[in-house]
C-alpha cells in the first residue's frame, strides 16, 4: 500500500530518524550521503566506515547467494574493549579495591571464529569464558588457556562434566564450578579428592529479586537454578565439615537475560551483595562476586524499560554494580571482590547483520501488477448481480462525506455475497467482481481518511487490508527463531535508497511454506509498528534488506523448518589501506541440500539413485527421450548439491 508523500523533501536525515538507525545503532550504524547502511566498526563516526553496499558488491562479483549473514569482527572486537573498559573505568573512579573478570559465556554465539575473536579482544583483560554444559566445556578448556582468565562451569553437572572441570584445574586453569544444586556440592568434593587437586567452588545464590522484560520468569525464587538461602548455609556446612572452606571462591546470581530496567539490576547486586557479605563472614573467603548475564541491547533505540530496549547504558551499567557492591562492602567491613560479568547478549548482538534480497510483493487486490478492476473487465461478460451493482454504485459515489458510511456498507456487501456464494447464489466471478471492486474501493478511500481533521480509527482497518507483503529470500526459523518464538524485535532496514522516501508499507514475508513465517512487528520508539515504509521495487533492480543486531543466540538457536539450512557467511575486516576501507576475510559457506537431507537420515546418492531409476522406466517406454532423461537428472544433482535458498542472482 503506497502512502502519501509529505510536503517537505525527504533526505538520507529523514531516513535516519524513520528507521532509527542512530538511537539502535549505538554509534556502529550510520546512513552515508549515498543512501547507503554503514558500519562504524569502532563505533565512532570519524573512525573508518564501511559502505555495505560496497560489500554487497564484493558479494555479487564472488557470487556468494543471499541470504547471507555478514561478520563485523572489529566490531565484535570493539564490544569486547568496550565492556572491559567500562567495568575498568568505574572501578578507577570509585578507587573500588577489586578488579573486573568478565567471562563470555558461549552459549550466546558458540560459532568458533566468534569465540576466537572475543578471547583475542579480551586477551590484555584476561577475559575468560563460560560452559554450561559438557559439550562445550571441551572448546571451553582448548581455547581459554590464559592461566589468569576465569573458566566458569554453569548448568546441571553430572560425573563427567565435574572431572571435565577438575582436568582443567590439573593442567593450571582457573576453572570455577558452580554449584547449581546441592547435591553437586559433596559429589566435586569426593571427586577432586580423587584426582588430587583442589578446586574452585562457586555458589549460586536463587535471590528474591526478579529481572523484567521477556524473561522475567526465568528469575526470582522460583527459578531453574541455585541455592536457596538455607540451602547455601548447608552448603556452608558441608564446605566446613570437610575443611574445605578455601575452595568457595566465587558468589553467583543471575536474574535473567535482556533486563530493560536498570532497578532491577540495582536491587539484585544490593541483595546479592548483602549475602556475599554475610558468607564472608562465616568464613568463606570468596575471591569473585559474579553477577551473571542480563546486560541488555537497545534493540528498538528508545532507552526505555520496553522488553527489546534498556534504559541504561554499559557505562552505568558497570558503574552500578560497582558502586552498589562497594557501599555495602564498606558498611559490612568486607572486602571488596573482584567483579565478575557473564554478559553475552551485550557483547555479540551487534556484530552480525543478515542481509538478503525482496524478489516480490503481495497485495490484497492488486493481480499480477494489474489493478483488480482493469483485470475483471477482461472476465466473461455477465448479467451483473445485485451485489455487484451495489459494490460499484458504492464505488462511483464515494466522496469524503459519505466515506466512513460508505465504507460500512462496503463491508456489508462484501460479508453478504460470501454468505451468497456459500449458499451457491452467487458466482464465482461474481464474487470476485465484488472483492476486486472493495479493493478499489479501499485504495480511494484512505486518502480521503488521511484528509479528515480526525482520522477515523477504520483508516488503520484499511490499511492493514492493503498492507504490500514484501517477499524476502530467507527463513525467519533458521535466521530470527527469537522473532518468531518469544517476539524478539529486530531493527529491519533497506540497505541502500534511503535518500528516496520509502512510501510503501509492508510487512516481510520469508519463503517458508508456514504462516507464521512473516516480520509483522517493527521497532518504534513509542510502541511497536504492524507495518514498515519501504520502497517501491523497480523493474530489474535488486532491492536489498537487512535484520540487525542478530548476533545473539540467533546463529545458534536456528532449525532447517522446510530444509532451510545455515546461510552463508562472510567475515570482514577494516583495512583503511583498501579503497573500500574493509576486506573479507573468510567465507563460510552455507548448507546445501545435500548436507541438510544428510542430516534427516536422507542418502542423497540414494535420493539420485531412485529418480534417475524413474526418470530410466520413463526413457524405455519413450515418454521422455534419452538426451532430455540425462538433462533431467544432471539437474536433479545440481540442485541436490546447491544451495537452499533462492537463487539471488537469477531471474
Amino acid at each position: 500500500m503506497k502512502v502519501q508523500g509529505t510536503p517537505k523533501e525527504w533526505s538520507v536525515d529523514r531516513s535516519k530518524d524513520y528507521y532509527y538507525v542512530p538511537y539502535w545503532g549505538g554509534g556502529y550504524f550510520n546512513v552515508n550521503e549515498k543512501g547507503h547502511i554503514s558500519i562504524q566498526p569502532m563505533g565512532t563516526v570519524d573512525g573508518p566506515s564501511i559502505d555495505i553496499m560496497d560489500v554487497m558488491e564484493d558479494l555479487r562479483e564472488k557470487e556468494i547467494g543471499l541470504p547471507c549473514v555478514l561478520r563485523f569482527q572489529d566490531l565484535l572486537r570493539a564490544r569486547v574493549i568496550e565492556i572491559n573498559e567500562a567495568f575498568n573505568s568505574a572501578i578507577q573512579e570509585l578507587d573500588y579495591k577489586g578488579g573486573y573478570r568478565g567471562v563470555y559465556p558461549i552459549k550466546v554465539n558458540q560459532m568458533r571464529e566468534v569465540v576466537e575473536e572475543i578471547l583475542d579482544a579480551g586477551a590484555p583483560y584476561h577475559y575468560g569464558l563460560e560452559a554450561g554444559s559438557k559439550a562445550e566445556i571441551l572448546p571451553v578448556l582448548a581455547f581459554n588457556t590464559d592461566p589468569e582468565a576465569l573458566t566458569i562451569c554453569n548448568g546441571y553437572k553430572d560425573e563427567e562434566f565435574l572431572r571435565l572441570a577438575l582436568l582443567g584445574r590439573k593442567i593450571g586453569r582457573k576453572v570455577i564450578v558452580v554449584i547449581e544444586k546441592l547435591s553437586e556440592l559433596p559429589h566435586i568434593l569426593d571427586l577432586s579428592e580423587e584426582m588430587g587437586v583442589e578446586p574452585m567452588i562457586g555458589i549460586r545464590a536463587r535471590l528474591s529479586s526478579k529481572g523484567a522484560g521477556k524473561w522475567l520468569q526465568s528469575s526470582g525464587e522460583l527459578a531453574k537454578f541455585g541455592l536457596t538461602v538455607p540451602e547455601i548455609i548447608q552448603a556452608v556446612e558441608i564446605l566446613k565439615a570437610r575443611g574445605m572452606e578455601r575452595c568457595a571462591k566465587l558468589f553467583h546470581f543471575h536474574i535473567g537475560t535482556q533486563i530493560p530496567d536498570i532497578l532491577r539490576v540495582k536491587g539484585a547486586v544490593q541483595e546479592g551483595a548483602r549475602i556475599y557479605a554475610k558468607l564472608h563472614k562465616m568464613g568463606l573467603n570468596i575471591e569473585y562476586f559474579d553477577v551473571g548475564g542480563g546486560l541488555g541491547v537497545d534493540y528498538d533505540g528508545s532507552q526505555t524499560t520496553f522488553p527489546s530496549s534498556m534504559n541504561y547504558t554499559m557505562k552505568q551499567y558497570a558503574s552500578d554494580v560497582a558502586y552498589i557492591l562497594q557501599q555495602i562492602c564498606q558498611s559490612e567491613k568486607v572486602p571488596e571482590p573482584n567483579i565478575v560479568s557473564e554478559s553475552g547478549r551485550a557483547i555479540t548482538a551487534h556484530h552480525s547483520v543478515l542481509v538478503t534480497n525482496v524478489f516480490g510483493s503481495i497485495q490484497t487486490g492488486q493481480i499480477e501488477g494489474a489493478s483488480a478492476t482493469s483485470f475483471l473487465d477482461k472476465l466473461p461478460a455477465e448479467e451483473e448481480v445485485t451485489q455487484v451493482r451495489e459494490m460499484r454504485y458504492i464505488l462511483n459515489s464515494l466522496t469524503e462525506n459519505n466515506a466512513i458510511e460508505w465504507y460500512h456498507d462496503a463491508l456489508a456487501k462484501k460479508e453478504e455475497t460470501l454468505n451468497a456464494f456459500n449458499l451457491g447464489i452467487v458466482s464465482l466471478v461474481d464474487r470476485a467482481k465484488v472483492e476486486g471492486l472493495f479493493a478499489e474501493l479501499l485504495k480511494k478511500l484512505l486518502p480521503m481518511m488521511d484528509q479528515m481533521k480526525r482520522k477515523p480509527e477504520e483508516a488503520e482497518e484499511i490499511k492493514s487490508f492493503l498492507c504490500n507483503q514484501y517477499m524476502a529470500n530467507f527463513s525467519l526459523f533458521q535466521t530470527a527463531p527469537d522473532f518468531w518464538g518469544c517476539g524478539q524485535l529486530f531493527p529491519i532496514v533497506p540497505l541502500h535508497r534511503l535518500n528516496e522516501e520509502p512510501t510503501v508499507e509492508s510487512t516481510v514475508v520469508d519463503i517458508t511454506c508456514d504462516s507464521d513465517g512473516k516480520i509483522d512487528r517493527f521497532i518504534d520508539r513509542e510502541d511497536v509498528k504492524s507495518r514498515l515504509l519501504i520502497h517501491p521495487l523497480q523493474p530489474g533492480e535488486p532491492y536489498y534488506v537487512g535484520m540487525f543486531l542478530i548476533g545473539a543466540y540467533q546463529d545458534i538457536m536456528g532449525d532447517m523448518h522446510n530444509c532451510f539450512g545455515r546461510v552463508n557467511e562472510v567475515h570482514i575486516f577494516m583495512d583503511d589501506e583498501d579503497p573500500e576501507d574493509f576486506y573479507i576475510e573468510e567465507i563460510i559457506r552455507g548448507d546445501t541440500a545435500e548436507m541438510v537431507l544428510s542430516r534427516l537420515q536422507y542418502s542423497p546418492s540414494e535420493l539420485v539413485r531412485m529418480v534417475k531409476s524413474s526418470i530410466d522406466e520413463k526413457v524405455r517406454e519413450g515418454v521422455i527421450r534419452p538426451k532430455e532423461g540425462v538433462q533431467l537428472i544432471d539437474s536433479y544433482e545440481d540442485s541436490i548439491r546447491g544451495y537452499t535458498y533462492l537463487n539471488s542472482y537469477k531471474g
